[in-house]
């Protein structure tokens, strides 16, 4: 597990694209992310910070998202 807010490959149906990302989207459920960089408050106060993110998960997310978009707190745990 890794808290790497770096996110890996995939594919699925639903996700959304590298052109239509949304910085403070889920690039897995379109869903906001929570992201505290994005909310303009420091990385290190982020929920994902505290959070062990799984490597399946971050290997769903799209290779043209990485680096872009974080995923939620609920893809996160594997839960949508």
């Amino acid at each position: 597990m890794t808290t790497d807010k770096t996110n890996a490959t995939g594919g699925a149906a639903g996700r959304i694209s590298a052109e239509s990302a949304n910085r403070d989207r889920c690039p897995l459920c379109g869903g906001p992310n929570g992201c505290a960089i994005e909310e303009g408050r420091p990385a290190e106060s982020c929920w994902c910070m505290r959070r062990a993110i799984g490597k399946d998960v971050l290997a769903s997310v799209p290779t043209s998202l990485r680096g872009r978009s974080c995923i939620c707190p609920a893809c996160a745990a594997g839960g949508k």
